[in-house]
């Protein structure tokens, strides 16, 4: 019984609400309104008048123009730009199609005409890289000003490098630039645009390095160290690459030995070790970091070795060797090759054991 007064209830709701859903009913831009109830300067919208008679209120002439331009950055003879002005009346009505318009590029006025209240104009490409500035005007309204850039075509820029590259000493900073970079139409490449230079050595081993475009070409540095002999240099900018050139990376060659200083540790067993400077006919010490390793060979055939990296143009360092006499042999193998120390050694005069506080 609960159920079927419900029912009773709804049906009488739905049929009182008939004469209501019959009122005259306006529909615009900005959803249905009741003429009825709504404030005078309501009325004045444009729209549809769903009533007996279907009515229409014609928009008034243009007020305001909203552009819209895009993409912001056209690639030079590839992309077409698009400049879109929405127009609408005092009262944000769309106006009526064919209301008269003209789109400006850079100074030059393309008439048109508003279709759903939009004007527009689509730009065919340009292959100069520059700033162009747009605007619409309809009525006696104009739009703000937008701005669509032309940018090189990056993707038709072969890079090459600028000549034959100069030989290089070790150890010392040296660039790698290329020749001017331009698009197939003539436009320099674009400030930042990223490159990197490749070099490739006999035994495959490489070094990269990258780079940024300045003004009309790339500059990429490196440093010649751990990396003697020749080698080629390629640059790469996109998805093209330079051709190949070769380049030699000059091995430093020693200025004589290094002085040798050998302390001896009786107390536990070891001699300490001191190499350097390690000079080079580039005029300078070996660079920091340079690995070095000694090796020693001992009277009773055994052979003690060990490494140690370049500090101030030294190196120091421990060996596990009770009597320096027992040593037959000492050499060491660094950046500048390999190097017999054994005479050093054997005319040397830190053989003795170090003084010791005497014990009471």
């Amino acid at each position: 019984m609960t159920r079927f007064s419900e029912l009773v209830f709804v049906l009488g709701a739905l049929l009182l609400a008939v004469p209501a859903l019959a009122e005259t009913l306006v529909s615009d831009a900005f959803g249905l309104y009741d003429p009825a109830t709504s404030a005078q300067e309501r009325l004045d919208w444009a729209g549809w008048v769903d009533g007996p008679s279907a009515t229409a209120v014609a928009p008034q002439g243009p007020d305001r123009l909203m552009i819209f331009a895009g993409p912001k950055s056209l690639v030079a003879g590839k992309d077409r730009g698009h400049v879109v002005a929405l127009v609408v009346d005092r009262f944000g009505n769309l106006v009526a199609d064919g209301t008269a318009a003209s789109v400006t590029v850079s100074g030059a006025s393309t008439a048109t005409a508003t279709t759903g209240g939009i004007a527009d104009l689509l730009l065919q490409p340009r292959t100069k890289v520059e700033d162009l500035f747009v605007g619409v005007t309809a009525g006696q309204r104009q739009s703000p000003q937008a701005m669509l850039g032309i940018v090189a075509d990056i993707a038709s820029i072969r890079p090459g490098l600028a000549g034959p590259l100069s030989d290089v000493a070790s150890d010392t900073a040296f660039e790698v630039k290329s020749a001017p970079l331009a698009d197939q139409y003539g436009n320099p490449v674009p400030q930042g645009t990223g490159a990197s230079v490749v070099l490739r050595r006999g035994d495959g081993s490489y070094s990269l390095a990258q780079g940024l475009a300045l003004q009309d070409s790339a500059l990429i540095r490196f440093i010649a160290r751990d990396m003697p002999g020749p080698a080629s240099a390629t640059m790469t900018l996109g998805a093209h690459s330079s051709r190949s050139a070769p380049i030699l990376i000059k091995t430093s060659a020693p200025v004589g030995l290094p002085a040798l200083e050998m302390e001896r540790l009786t107390e536990i067993g070891a001699l300490h070790l001191t190499l350097g400077p390690f000079l080079t006919t580039d005029g300078y010490a070996l660079s920091d970091g340079a690995e070095v390793t000694v090796t020693v060979d001992l009277a009773d055939g055994l052979q003690v070795s060990d490494h140690a990296w370049v500090q101030d143009g030294e190196i120091s360092l421990l060996l596990p060797i009770g009597d320096p006499f027992a040593i037959t042999r000492l050499s060491i193998l660094s950046p500048l090759g390999p190097m017999d120390l054994t005479a050093g050694w054997q005319s040397g005069e830190a053989l003795q054991p170090t003084p010791t506080e005497p014990q009471p």
